[in-house]
């Protein structure tokens, strides 16, 4: 049985889509993400995150890469030590860096008991996240339709390539990372106030994402619905792109 998420995640985009020629631009240089990159591992080695400019951020993303990868599972405990160690970094950033992932979702504290990785959201939740979605990321995307520069509708067009590649390549991680950030990308150049209200289940939704979809199949079937929001952003067409 598909779970809640999933299935009201892909359906809602399948009823009508027919497939259609695509123009991808290649070649360009990928600019990813800074705040949802994840981190490539080949045969299990680590290949160390850049630094970021804040010591908080910097734990924040190390240990938001080991939960969404699923080297970090739900329930279980991060003690400031075992984080300290894991990011190389003092006492006092390991703590602002774990208030961020609260923030997102992504762990919790209990007094006296210590910091948890998240257990996975219940059916019920997920389709109380998805209702807010149906209203709030259409109406971010027409936003960006309306605002959409040169600029940043390279990197939307980068991310999508990329995305090809990696259903080309059956790389299921590397495709829901790039899902993501494109789909990020997209709602950032809306530049509304209600991006607040997005980030807030954002990253906790990639991690329902990961672990009941990108973890089991390569998600080929979104490719026509990141194809058309493109076509959308290039004309301006806020209606168009809000209806994607």
């Amino acid at each position: 049985e598909k779970c809640t998420l999933y299935t009201l995640h892909t359906e809602h985009h399948l009823e009508t889509r027919k497939a259609g020629p695509m123009s991808i631009s290649k070649g360009r240089v990928a600019r990813r993400s800074d705040r949802y990159a994840l981190r490539r591992q080949d045969d299990g080695d680590d290949v160390p995150p850049e630094r970021p400019p804040s010591l908080a951020e910097h734990v924040c993303r190390v240990i938001r890469d080991d939960i969404l990868s699923g080297r970090q599972p739900a329930g279980a405990r991060l003690t400031e030590a075992t984080v300290m160690e894991r990011t190389g970094v003092s006492r006092t950033p390991v703590r602002e860096g774990l208030r961020m992932l609260e923030g997102e979702g992504l762990v919790i504290t209990y007094r006296s008991r210590g910091t948890f990785v998240t257990y996975r959201l219940t059916p019920q939740e997920a389709l109380l996240i998805y209702e807010v979605r149906l209203v709030l990321e259409p109406h971010l995307t027409a936003l960006a339709a309306q605002r959409m520069t040169p600029e940043v509708l390279a990197v939307v067009e980068e991310f999508l390539d990329r995305f090809v590649d990696a259903l080309d390549n059956a790389d299921p991680r590397e495709a829901g990372q790039l899902d993501a950030d494109f789909h990020q990308t997209i709602y950032e150049a809306s530049g509304s106030e209600l991006l607040s209200v997005l980030r807030g289940y954002w990253t906790r939704l990639q991690l329902e994402l990961s672990e009941r979809v990108y973890n089991t199949e390569v998600p080929r079937r979104f490719l026509d619905e990141h194809v058309a929001i493109l076509e959308a952003l290039r004309a301006g067409d806020a209606n168009l792109a809000q209806d994607r």
